[in-house]
């Protein structure tokens, strides 16, 4: 688990304004997550090439955006274990229930996509090619991120990433 922390920490370094948005800290402690989102906030700087001005404004809007964002992942992350609760029960799961917490995370899910585009559409400081990499480079770090945390707490299903 470590040397995954420490390959996130090289591989994902500028993340500052995204890592921001992530419901819970890393395994490791908030001085590990202060670090990984220093580093990809600096990743993200260099790859992106962006001023200080721009670096500024996204830490700005993903201030704006995270804790909304963190609810959301939350609540698909309860969804799907309650999903599961139901599911070890076989034959005995509540098939109201079940047909309940579907829609319900389906309606997140679409919830969670229009808050992306509604970000995106605020980030006209950036290129298309600058959004269109921060889209990218956010996903794969919020990709390894959620499959470190559920393989930590034995989830079988991955929250949708963002």
């Amino acid at each position: 688990m470590l040397r995954l922390l420490l390959w996130l920490l090289l591989v994902a370094g500028p993340a500052a304004p995204l890592l921001a948005q992530q419901p819970d800290s890393p395994p490791g402690g908030p001085a590990l997550r202060e670090r990984i989102e220093r580093r990809f906030s600096e990743r993200i700087k260099e790859e992106l090439d962006l001023s200080d001005e721009q670096v500024g404004k996204l830490k700005e809007v993903a201030k704006e955006n995270g804790s909304r964002r963190r609810d959301m992942r939350r609540r698909e992350r309860a969804l799907y274990a309650a999903i599961d609760q139901q599911l070890d029960a076989g034959d005995k799961a509540d098939q109201d229930s079940v047909a309940h917490m579907t829609r319900e995370l389906l309606d997140l899910r679409v919830q969670y996509a229009q808050s992306i585009r509604q970000e995106m559409g605020t980030l006209t400081f950036l290129t298309p090619v600058q959004r269109a990499r921060l889209m990218i480079m956010r996903d794969r770090l919020l990709h390894r991120v959620n499959e470190m945390r559920d393989h930590r707490r034995g989830y079988r299903h991955h929250a949708h990433e963002d």
